[in-house]
């Protein structure tokens, strides 16, 4: 195992998430870590007209409405039955918590077109997915040189270990799983897989958010916000799985790109399943071969959760 290595110090990144409650704590630690040119929407934990306009109250709550956002698609890449996570998430993807409307509409470039667009337009570009892979496949399959504009794809999805939907299938994997298969066969040069055998190791526990929550009622808004959003993001984690904490599984992913000496990573040749009982199961191909498979991703396999939880802390509470 090693750790990756070679990141500038702020990375240029295009975020493509599902808002959601990890990723609004993805979007503030990618505005607070990374240079954000761009945010698309997915459908994924709700639909993508509420992922839309969550990406834009989030943005706008933290004060940085000047970065574009672009809706994408909402069904999977190839036609199948749409998923989502609102008993997780709540109705409109952000709990119990309304967040202020947004003063801004969305762009009318759609989240393809922007990709690839972006890409074109930087040469140090990480495309950075919390959700289905539904947009980035779309993108490379109709230009199939985004694999070599771009330095990577980060994604959080898949695992390792265990799901969480099924016992073979996280969430973002099985909610598009034709998606992933496309990106994890296109041929990019990094493809980061933070799955959950990873993301369950970096929680925020319940004193970590009354810390936030003390925090906001000093008159952080960001903080109180965000700490509403936690505690309802933990109670939901803990009404299904045994976890000392909420796990904010998107912020890896985002963090990844500038901060690599916090992960620990191996590359493996990755099968994503597409049907059958195990549908949605990264099937990571471990085997200690004397000859191995030509690895196609890089599984995330560790990380510094004490360094995590603090640079979380310091995007939440830094306005």
């Amino acid at each position: 195992m090693s750790a990756t290595t070679g990141s500038k110090e702020r990375p240029t990144i295009l975020l493509d998430c599902d808002p959601g409650l990890d990723d609004a704590v993805a979007i503030a630690v990618a505005l607070s870590l990374t240079d954000v040119v761009a945010i698309t929407t997915v459908g994924g934990n709700v639909g993508v007209d509420m992922t839309t306009q969550n990406a834009l109250a989030v943005c706008e709550l933290i004060d940085r409405a000047d970065v574009p956002v672009h809706p994408g698609h909402d069904e999977p890449f190839a036609g199948t039955t749409v998923q989502r996570a609102a008993d997780v998430h709540g109705a409109r993807g952000m709990g119990d918590t309304a967040l202020p409307l947004s003063t801004r509409a969305a762009s009318d470039v759609r989240a393809v077109e922007a990709i690839l667009a972006t890409s074109y337009a930087n040469n140090d570009l990480w495309l950075v997915a919390t959700g289905p892979l539904t947009n980035i496949a779309h993108a490379v399959t109709l230009d199939p040189t985004l694999t070599e504009r771009v330095v990577g794809v980060s994604w959080m999805g898949g695992s390792h270990t265990n799901g969480n939907v099924t016992a073979a299938a996280e969430f973002n994997a099985w909610a598009d799983p034709e998606a992933m298969a496309t990106v994890f066969d296109a041929g990019f040069k990094r493809l980061l897989m933070h799955g959950l055998g990873v993301t369950h190791t970096v929680l925020l526990d319940d004193e970590w958010i009354a810390r936030l929550r003390i925090t906001g009622e000093s008159g952080d808004t960001v903080a109180a916000t965000y700490a509403s959003l936690l505690r309802y993001y933990r109670n939901r984690q803990g009404e299904r799985v045994r976890l000392n904490g909420a796990a904010v599984h998107d912020a890896l992913a985002v963090l990844h790109p500038a901060r690599p000496d916090l992960f620990t990573v191996e590359r493996h040749r990755v099968e994503a399943i597409v049907d059958g009982g195990a549908r949605g199961m990264t099937l990571v191909d471990r085997r200690p071969l004397a000859e191995p498979a030509a690895g196609n991703v890089d599984v995330v396999l560790a990380a510094d959760a004490v360094a995590i939880r603090d640079i979380i802390w310091n995007s939440l509470t830094f306005h």
